[in-house]
């Protein structure tokens, strides 16, 4: 990690170890002691997360194009996510990295438009769910008047820029392409000369395949859906094994806060400290359980993550040491 990196890093793990003794200790481990084997199934549905995601991976490329085969891609899924995990640049690397794993089947343009296109299509999705959890916890939860403004500006903003980003799709606006013109006319010249190329193609291949193949790209959303429907599905067994039953409205809220506290502290490797903080605060302030319980979610959702990103960093290193073989 660069420097700045580290700086994040351990000012994040200094707010995880402050966050932990404030709570108390014993109380957060008891909480992850009540997950025991339960623990089993959040990897299962984590995985079938993945799983989904890969299939809507799939459809961001069209029918006649021949494919790496399902596991392949799930592999290149799994390293390309690690990648974004540990690193201060997150989704700017996972995506490239999923394409390049992939160059000796496809295209590095073809690869990484496909990876844009879906990951596009899940931050689409992911909207959908921070709108609907936001606008119940507006409208039921008490908080200060302020917090509720600025949520309801979050909710218009989303809105916004889903409504926008329809519009683009449809009428085909090369928005990227005009950033990176604007963008030469500054000190970033030589920075968006070297990306210029892979960059265009990937928007360009978005902006022709949602144009000629609506029926995949539907599919594609779907299974990105599926995804999300688990990872809602993730928060009620690990808060349902530790003790806490919740319903369906408040799981869909708590799982919209914690996409947002996500896209405010990307920057965070890992998100440590920052993603415990925010549930200590969901729990605690907004739903009046106790902070314990956000910050247990969280280190469950942790460990988790962990668990995964130490499996796509072993498929990263036969990659690597793959690609060495075949080089020599």
């Amino acid at each position: 990690m660069r420097r700045v990196e580290w700086i994040f890093f351990a000012l994040g793990a200094a707010l995880f170890v402050v966050l932990l003794d404030r709570i108390g200790w014993g109380e957060v481990l008891g909480r992850l002691e009540e997950v025991g084997w339960s623990f089993l199934v959040v990897l299962g549905v984590s995985g079938g997360r993945y799983l989904a995601r890969t299939l809507a991976w799939r459809y961001a490329f069209a029918a006649e194009r021949e494919l790496p085969s399902f596991g392949e891609m799930f592999r290149a899924r799994l390293a390309g996510q690690s990648i974004g995990y540990l690193t201060f640049a997150g989704p700017l690397l996972s995506e490239p990295t999923k394409a390049a794993l992939l160059r000796q089947q496809l295209p590095l343009g073809v690869g990484l438009g496909s990876a844009v296109l879906e990951a596009g299509a899940y931050t689409a999705t992911s909207l959908l769910v921070m709108v609907a959890g936001l606008v119940p916890a507006l409208l039921y939860v008490a908080m200060e008047e302020r917090v509720r403004r600025l949520g309801w500006i979050m909710v218009g903003l989303f809105v916004l820029l889903w409504a926008v980003g329809r519009v683009l799709l449809r009428r085909r606006v090369r928005v990227i392409a005009g950033l990176l013109s604007a963008l030469e006319r500054t000190p970033l010249r030589r920075w968006v000369e070297r990306r210029r190329q892979p960059l265009e193609s990937a928007e360009a291949q978005l902006l022709e395949f949602y144009a000629a193949h609506r029926q995949r790209f539907r599919w594609m959303f779907f299974w990105d859906v599926v995804s999300q429907g688990l990872g809602l599905l993730e928060t009620y067994i690990i808060l349902w094994a530790m003790g806490l039953r919740l319903g369906g409205v408040e799981v869909l809220m708590v799982e919209a806060l914690s996409k947002v506290l996500s896209a405010l502290f990307f920057y965070v490797p890992g998100r440590i400290g920052t993603d415990e903080a925010g549930q200590a605060v969901v729990f605690g302030e907004l739903l009046g359980y106790g902070p314990a319980w956000g910050v247990s979610l969280a280190l469950v959702r942790r460990l988790r993550a962990i668990v995964w990103t130490a499996v796509g960093l072993v498929y990263l290193a036969r990659y690597a040491v793959r690609g060495r073989s075949s080089n020599g």
